[in-house]
């Protein structure tokens, strides 16, 4: 079981059939997180049989090399290092773990493995040594090796070193622009492949050695370039790129003159771009392994099992609180009309994921993109009779909160006081205190794995389901 907060949510209904309803909605949740995990998508998708690996319809021989080498970062890293050191049936040499969360007692007692906490959403000092450790280990490395790379989403920030003698504190404090002035994922990779050492391809300048990365993804799309900024695959972003979001987000007024000057030095031809010639990457493969396509086909077959089910969106985004609006009038809409056309009906489930982003205010509170999304669905929807969302990070944090997310459904506002305490929370992007207060966040605590969001819509037709 993922959630922590059970009884606490079960609490908030106000009859036995919104305590059906939450029942589901945990069930489903606590499902789909288990499925998430990356020893259960690893191994759907990596079979060693003996000294041969299996991967996406590849095979690869093993005795064709002589040491096997292990570097793993990501909010999934120390869950996927654990899988491959179950199955993998030779030895690494080495192994490097960057991880948010403290170091499982398994890798810290082995004398091969280096485990770093690095920091996230913004990257710190340790986040900086384990990229200078990869580097180090990565220039050793022959054509005689085989090196695994298991990436995950947050490994931007975990695995980092600036470029261009650009401070730590220079860099954290372009990484909290990129983060609160609303810019989408690529946006915001974009910027981080160009000031990295480490990113957009640049690990694999380092070293000649075979490097075989395995992926799971935690950006609309699944484009292995943007995940973890796409360290290991080429790029063909631009320095004009990273032109257009600054000018787009007035970044040029709002940080340190160095990273406009670097970037009119890039446009203008003074600075290599990113590495994006494919024949570069001749001893690379990268497999994107899971993403959040995977997690919403599960819990469709297993609702469709009971229940109508529909899925809205793979790749949804745009600005939470708009989000969460038109998901509510979508809601109220087929609610109307199935209502009125499919009387037999008990409960019915509109699912979605993607990753939506969030303006911050001057005066930003506690919360996270998909409480902000849960507040928006619930304010907008008016606190339907029929209608219940669930809206979680896969991660199990949502925003600078402790919650993965929220639920909310018709016991959410109980008077207009809580309704009035909604709307401040919204607009005031403190949505965390509004649900801590009145009840609704979802606390999973670190799940291990990192996968987008997931929304859950369910709309109850029957009373009596």
């Amino acid at each position: 079981m993922f959630i922590q907060n059970s009884e606490d949510l079960l609490k908030l209904t106000q009859n036995d059939t919104e305590k059906e309803v939450m029942n589901v909605l945990l069930s489903s949740i606590n499902d789909l997180l288990a499925f998430a995990q990356p020893s259960t998508i690893m191994s759907d998708s990596i079979v060693f049989d003996n000294n041969t690996l299996k991967v996406d319809g590849s095979s690869i021989d093993l005795s064709s090399y002589e040491n096997f080498y292990l570097i793993s970062f990501g909010k999934a890293s120390q869950t996927m290092s654990s899988w491959m050191m179950d199955n993998f049936p030779l030895s690494f040499s080495r192994i490097i773990i960057v991880s948010p969360d403290k170091t499982h007692s398994r890798f810290a007692s082995m004398p091969s493995c280096r485990c770093f906490i690095g920091g996230h959403p913004i990257p710190n000092e340790q986040s900086v040594l384990a990229a200078e450790e990869v580097i180090k280990l990565l220039q050793t490395l022959t054509e005689r090796d085989l090196c695994f790379f298991l990436i995950s989403g947050g490994g931007s920030a975990l695995l980092e070193l600036p470029d261009f003698n650009i401070s730590l504190q220079e860099y954290q404090l372009l990484q909290n622009n990129l983060l609160s002035c609303g810019a989408p994922i690529h946006e915001i990779n974009t910027i981080r492949k160009h000031f990295s050492k480490v990113k957009g391809g640049k690990l694999v300048s380092v070293s000649n050695t075979n490097i075989l990365s395995f992926i799971i993804s935690d950006v609309i799309g699944s484009d292995p370039s943007f995940i973890a900024s796409g360290p290991t695959v080429p790029d063909e972003t631009t320095w004009k790129d990273c032109e257009a979001i600054f000018q787009k987000y007035n970044l040029f007024q709002s940080l340190p003159e160095v990273f406009g000057h670097l970037i009119g030095q890039g446009v203008n031809g003074l600075i290599k771009e990113t590495p994006s010639d494919s024949s570069l990457f001749s001893t690379t493969n990268n497999y994107v392994i899971g993403d959040n396509v995977k997690l919403l086909d599960f819990i469709k077959k297993k609702l469709s099992l009971h229940y109508t089910v529909e899925i809205l969106d793979y790749k949804i985004s745009g600005e939470a609180k708009v989000i969460g609006n038109e998901l509510a009038k979508e809601a109220v809409q087929r609610y109307s009309k199935a209502k009125t056309q499919c009387k037999d009906l008990s409960l019915s489930f509109l699912l979605f994921g993607g990753e939506t982003t969030v303006t911050l205010s001057p005066s930003a509170g506690v919360g996270g993109r998909n409480q902000e999304l849960a507040l928006s669905f619930i304010l907008s929807s008016n606190a339907h009779k029929f209608l219940f969302l669930a809206s979680f990070g896969t991660d199990g944090i949502d925003g600078n909160s402790n919650a993965a997310g929220a639920i909310v459904g018709p016991f959410t506002f109980t008077n207009e006081q809580i309704r009035d305490d909604a709307s401040k929370s919204l607009s005031s992007n403190d949505a965390n205190s509004f649900f801590k207060k009145h009840g609704g966040e979802l606390i999973t605590g670190h799940t291990g794995t990192n996968m987008m969001d997931i929304g859950i819509i369910c709309i109850l037709m029957d009373e009596q389901f």
